[in-house]
This record gives structure tokens, C-alpha cells and sequence, in this order.
């Protein structure tokens, strides 16, 4: 620096000392920003960690939350459910087939129509459950056939502890999971559907055996109409034409036969339609027995066969009752002009007497009799004992419909050839004696038949 003049050198001394100056700062700078990098360094080695703990902590949060809202939901559903199969209209139950088939689960379907609570089945078996026996062994017969098959249907009958019977339809189905088992059950109740079903059933044969008894009723008509109507007919012309009074009195007296045929075969007839119909009218009054007998006495002692007594058996001649005498009259008549028609010897007697609460009425006769096949079905419509005797089959029938309607019952006893009893009920209503009757001069009560 020396052939360099003072002012130059100096120049040079100040810029060297510039950039002495400039280093230093740029030194305290590096320094300052290595301390501040191992600082944030640190505080970056902090918070990281912090960083991770809050992660963990939220991912614990997160998962614990997940689990409360799935529980929630599981609790919701479930209870959602159980409204849902509580209110489906079927039986729903499930058995675990490897404890006795206890039941584990029982809708409130089922408990509605079986009358039995859900809280009295769960943990029990049908043989703790069901009051009959055989519906017992059945449920159990069925659950062991679905373990074996997985499934079985079948239509049952069964009844509840109310002895109700009811009919279901039912589906049962094997469920495993794991080692478990169970036997899931679902029941259709057709009680009612059943029911209707049975009407329909009844209603079809009453409306084919109508048309039959119908077809029958023709038939019969057709031949008992024609047969005294021809004879009134002919014989009126006959009677025309004689000129002999014997002969005259003989038509007469045909006619005067065939007539009544007639007019009780119509009779019949009303009878039969207005007891059918419920229009026939019942008239209750005070009466006495006794008087009944004696008219039927004094109206068919003309009409037996010469070798046969009509003969009325001793009675309680002051015993007063409650009832229609028509009605009564006429069953009586019946019963009695159907012993006329197959007794040709002997006699027969007419009665009655107090039997408990009821009046029993009697018709016995000496006649051909009745067969027992015959006698268990001769109180229905067209049923004759001898096809060969006048008569529609409708007699008996309208008396046992009478019998019945006044509240009671009507049967026989008989021995083919040897003859029959004809028995009739009704209900006893004794009155007082101290009661004024119209009576005629044969002490009879003047009322037609």
C-alpha cells in the first residue's frame, strides 16, 4: 500500500472497517437464528406431542359417542320392533329348543285371543301354559317334528283357560345361531273365518236338503191332494146319478171322508208353513186338563174300529194349568187319529199327570207298532210308518215343532206288533180353582178345534 497516496489508503482503511462491521452483524444475526431454530425445534417436539394426546383424546371421544348413539339406536329399534310385532295381527312366539322349548318370546296378539299375559308364558312350557292335555302333547309333538324337518304348516284347534275354542293356522320354523336353537312360531287365528265357514257349510246343506224336502213335498202333495179330490169328485157325480138311498148315503158318506182328508191335508199344510215362517200364534189362558180329554173323547169315539175302545185313564179331573188349549187340542188330535189309523184291536188310552215341573200327556195304543229304525226317524217330514195308509207324513213332524215351540219335548216308546206311546211335555203352570169357565153342557169348554 505504499506507492499508494494517504487519501487513497485511507479510503481503503474505512471500507475494510465497513465491511468488518457488516460480517459482525450478519455473525449476531446466524447466532440469533440458530437460537430461534433450536427453539422452534423444541416447541415444535411439544406440540406435536400435545397435538397427538388431543387426537387421541378426540378419537376416544369420537368412538365412546359412536358407541352411546348405536346404543341409543339399538334401544329405539328394539323398542320399535316390539311395538311392531305387538301389534301385527298374528301370533308370534319363539321356544328354545334346547332348553324344553321354554318360550322366550310371546306377542301380545297371542295373549289378546289365548287370554294368556306374555309375563306368565316367558321361561315356561306349553305343559305349564295350556289346560288341555292333549293340546299339550300336540304343541310338543309339533316343535320336535320342526327340530327334525325346519319347517313344518298345519291347521289346529286349541283351547284357552276361558275353555274358548280357537282355530289358527300355523307356520313353524327352525333358527340356529351357533350352538343355539329355536323354534320360531307364526299363528293365522281363523276362529272367526272358521266359523263363517261353517255357516256357509250349514247354510248350503239346509238350502240342498230344502230343495230336497221341497221335490218331496210335491210329490207327497200331488198324490195326497189328487187321491180325495178324485174320490169327491167321482163320488158327487155317482150321488147324482143313483137313484137308491142306501147308495146315495154310501157316496155321501165318502165324500163326506175324502172332504176331511182334504181340509186336515191343507191344515197340515198352513200348519207346517206358519210354524216355519215363527207366524204361528200361541194364545195362553187358564184351562182345564180334563175338559181337553173329554172332547177328544167325545170327538173320536165315532171314528175307532168297532174292536177298539177309546178310553181316557183316570186323571186329576181338577188340575188347572196355564196354556193353549188349541195347540194342545191339537197335538192331542193328532196323536190320537194316528193311533186310530193302525189300531184295529184292542184299545187305546189317553192321559196325563204331573212328572216334576211338567205335564205329561200320553197316547198309547194297542196297533202294529213301529220298528226301531222307523222310530228314530218318524217324527220328521213324509216319514210313514205303512206307506199303504192314507196320510201327508206331516202329523207328527207339526207336533213335535208345537211340543218344542211351547217349551217341550215329544217322544215314543214302542214294540214292533205288540203297539205304541206317544209322549208329549210341557212346562206345569198350575192356577187357582177358584175360576169361572164357559163351559157347555158336557162340562166342556166351548172352543173349537
Amino acid at each position: 500500500m505504499d506507492h499508494l497516496d494517504e487519501k487513497t489508503q485511507q479510503q481503503l482503511i474505512d471500507q475494510i472497517k465497513e465491511l468488518q462491521e457488516e460480517l459482525s452483524e450478519v455473525r449476531s444475526e446466524l447466532s440469533m437464528l440458530r437460537g430461534d431454530a433450536d427453539t422452534a425445534i423444541v416447541a415444535d417436539k411439544n406440540n406435536k406431542a400435545d397435538w397427538e394426546r388431543v387426537t387421541t383424546e378426540l378419537q376416544s371421544f369420537a368412538l365412546s359417542s359412536d358407541l352411546e348413539l348405536r346404543a341409543a339406536d339399538m334401544e329405539k329399534l328394539n323398542a320399535l320392533m316390539n311395538v311392531v310385532l305387538n301389534n301385527v295381527p298374528v301370533y308370534i312366539f319363539m321356544k328354545d329348543a334346547n332348553n324344553d322349548f321354554r318360550y322366550l318370546y310371546w306377542n301380545q296378539t297371542f295373549s289378546d285371543y289365548s287370554g294368556i299375559p306374555a309375563s306368565e308364558v316367558i321361561g315356561k312350557t306349553d305343559y305349564d301354559i295350556f289346560v288341555n292335555k292333549d293340546d299339550m302333547d300336540r304343541f310338543r309333538d309339533d316343535d320336535i317334528r320342526t327340530v327334525k324337518e325346519g319347517r313344518i304348516e298345519f291347521l289346529e284347534r286349541y283351547y284357552t283357560p276361558r275353555d274358548e275354542s280357537r282355530v289358527v293356522k300355523t307356520i313353524k320354523t327352525l333358527v340356529k345361531s351357533g350352538n343355539d336353537a329355536y323354534v320360531v312360531g307364526v299363528s293365522w287365528d281363523i276362529t272367526d273365518m272358521k266359523k263363517v265357514e261353517d255357516e256357509l257349510i250349514a247354510a248350503r246343506v239346509k238350502a240342498e236338503e230344502s230343495d230336497k224336502l221341497k221335490t218331496a213335498f210335491l210329490a207327497n202333495m200331488s198324490h195326497e191332494i189328487r187321491t180325495p179330490l178324485n174320490a169327491i169328485v167321482g163320488f158327487s157325480k155317482l150321488i147324482v146319478e143313483s137313484e137308491v138311498k142306501a147308495e146315495q148315503a154310501l157316496y155321501a158318506e165318502i165324500i163326506e171322508k175324502n172332504s176331511d182328508l182334504l181340509l186336515n191335508l191343507f191344515n197340515d199344510i198352513l200348519d207346517l208353513s206358519a210354524l216355519e215362517s215363527g207366524t204361528m200364534n200361541f194364545t195362553t189362558r187358564k184351562l182345564r186338563v180334563r175338559d181337553i180329554c173329554t172332547q177328544l173323547i167325545s170327538l173320536y169315539t165315532s171314528k175307532v174300529s168297532k174292536d177298539v175302545d177309546l178310553v181316557m185313564d183316570p186323571v186329576d179331573e181338577d188340575l188347572l194349568i196355564e196354556g193353549d188349549w188349541k195347540r194342545i187340542l191339537q197335538i192331542c188330535s193328532h196323536l190320537l187319529s194316528n193311533a186310530i189309523k193302525f189300531t184295529r184291536l184292542g184299545k187305546i188310552n189317553i192321559g196325563y199327570h204331573q212328572k216334576e215341573d211338567n205335564l205329561l200327556f200320553y197316547v198309547k195304543d194297542t196297533g202294529i207298532g213301529i220298528l226301531p229304525q222307523q222310530a228314530s226317524t218318524i217324527f220328521q217330514r213324509f216319514d210313514k210308518v205303512d206307506t199303504f195308509v192314507q196320510g201327508t207324513g206331516l202329523g207328527l213332524p207339526i207336533c213335535r215343532m208345537m211340543v218344542e215351540k211351547m217349551g217341550g219335548k215329544v217322544w215314543l216308546r214302542s214294540t214292533y206288533g205288540k203297539g205304541s206311546t206317544f209322549y208329549f211335555t210341557l212346562p206345569l203352570k198350575v192356577c187357582s180353582s177358584k175360576t169361572n169357565y164357559p163351559l157347555g153342557k158336557r162340562g166342556v169348554i166351548k172352543e173349537s178345534l
